[in-house]
């Protein structure tokens, strides 16, 4: 897979450079993957959620997308394609990287679990 550099994405966007980086700094838009030596990895599913963003009038000037947008499925959606194409790119074997994110987030006091959450399961109770 071809990766877009940052000024190929602004580009594409039909907006400057400065302005991608600065809806990156401000957290507008989800900051993509850096390869070894830092530069950013921008994927077509990557462009293709700022452009439905752009599309949806979240990245006005103005406007601050907040942390719950990220829960909708389709932006799950999205970074799941994101991840395993990277993953597949990297030719990284998906079990170790799941057990490396369980690690990293146990190590922050957190916990993965790749079950249903709880709110989502049925009680056995009768």
């Amino acid at each position: 897979m071809k990766y877009l550099t940052t000024l190929e994405v602004a580009h594409e966007l039909k907006v400057s450079k400065q302005t991608l980086l600065n809806w990156l700094y401000a957290s507008k838009i989800p900051e993509p993957p850096r390869n070894r030596k830092g530069y950013r990895l921008w994927s077509s599913s990557r462009v293709s959620l700022v452009k439905k963003m752009i599309g949806e009038g979240r990245l006005h000037k103005r406007t601050v997308v907040h942390r719950e947008a990220s829960n909708r499925p389709e932006v799950v959606t999205e970074f799941a394609r994101e991840v395993n194409q990277f993953l597949r790119d990297g030719k990284i074997d998906v079990g170790s990287f799941l057990r490396e994110l369980g690690r990293l987030n146990a190590a922050v006091g957190q916990r993965v679990s790749l079950r249903r959450p709880a709110s989502a399961r049925r009680s056995k109770t009768a």
